[in-house]
């Protein structure tokens, strides 16, 4: 592998690509050399924040032009699978923005297509670099509550237009067709990501999902997956019709056995038999390596080692199909058992 990592970015609608590449900027030994979307206004956009005046409006003429070592994937999320498929045959190491796909069907294509290559597959979630959640899950994890049988999350604003996304993220965001749905697969993910990280998979999953106020919008506004599993459950919450964003907070709420932790923007805290009043815990620092996204990445491919924690491919498609497995129940109105494997049989 060449001393430094040259970077590419497939897909630009994403309006986190900005602040990745920004974080990119400080990685040592990385470069950005390449973009690639099928907006001129994205392109022109790319080179006036970047410097970097290497632009396609293929992706294929990319790769096969300047042949970079890792991509970043910023598209429509019902395009992943389709990059994944082109740059794992090239041995090119990618990664996806969350969530990792649209369906459960494009989320194994890109596992199988980074199993089969050898590449490395890694899935951006913003949440996998929060110290607040970090810290939960060590204090978990070293028994501090005890076992845990309940987990309490939303996640949500107002709406991708009315906080401020770009008419691009917005117009993905809004077709149901490339983006899976609309606030239920926005939001979704990182609930269902939560819950594999902290239980793994569930055995069942109850979803709803309505157009509750914007009527204007093709795909839902709202959605709520209550996970079951042998002795917890976990009850996750997406909106985009929040009058006054995130009030009250969006604090993640684990109980267990022993106690109950709840995470929030400045610290955690800790109630337990013994503590009934409470006690405050600063936050962890992120581990070495593990600060965002592209450091991580980076990492990952140098060291050859998969992603870890929340941006873990298979934790990510295990993510995937419970979204996948709410949506179904939504839809049909009754409870889902995992796995879901109805895409495995076609005719």
């Amino acid at each position: 592998m060449a001393d430094r990592m040259r970077v590419a970015v497939l897909g630009m609608a994403h309006d986190h690509l900005w602040t990745n590449l920004r974080q990119l900027e400080a990685v040592d030994g990385a470069e950005l050399v390449a973009g690639a979307d099928y907006d001129e206004a994205l392109r022109a956009k790319f080179v006036a924040d970047t410097g970097c005046a290497t632009v396609f409006d293929d992706y294929d003429a990319l790769l096969d032009d300047i042949e970079p070592d890792a991509v970043f994937v910023f598209s429509a999320t019902a395009e992943h699978a389709d990059i994944v498929e082109l740059c794992a045959p090239r041995g090119i190491d990618v990664m996806v923005e969350k969530p990792m796909a649209a369906t459960l069907e494009q989320a194994d294509r890109m596992l199988v297509a980074a199993r089969t290559h050898g590449s490395c597959l890694m899935v951006n979630w913003p949440t996998a670099w929060s110290r607040s959640w970090r810290t939960a899950k060590r204090l978990a994890d070293e028994g501090a509550i005890g076992d845990v049988w309940q987990i309490l999350w939303r996640g949500g604003h107002c709406g991708p237009d009315e906080l401020g996304c770009s008419e691009h993220f917005c117009g993905f965001l809004f077709d149901p067709e490339l983006n899976g749905a609309g606030a239920f697969n926005d939001y979704g993910g990182y609930g269902s990501s939560l819950c594999v990280w902290f239980l793994g998979s569930p055995q069942s999953v109850v979803g709803v999902a309505g157009r509750l106020l914007k009527r204007h919008l093709p795909v839902d506004d709202n959605g709520m997956m209550v996970l079951r599993y042998p002795k917890a459950m976990c009850r996750l919450e997406m909106t985009w019709t929040e009058a006054v964003a995130y009030r009250p907070a969006h604090d993640l709420v684990i109980y267990g056995t022993d106690g109950t932790l709840i995470a929030g923007d400045t610290d955690v805290e800790f109630f337990g038999r013994d503590k009934k009043e409470g006690v405050t815990v600063a936050f962890d620092d992120l581990p070495a390596g593990e600060k965002d996204g592209p450091t991580h990445f980076i990492e990952s491919i140098r060291a050859g080692t998969e992603p870890r924690g929340l941006t873990n491919a298979d934790l990510s498609r295990d993510a995937q199909e419970v979204m996948e497995a709410g949506f179904l129940s939504a839809v049909n109105g009754m409870t889902v058992s995992l796995p879901v494997e109805h895409h495995l049989f076609r005719g």
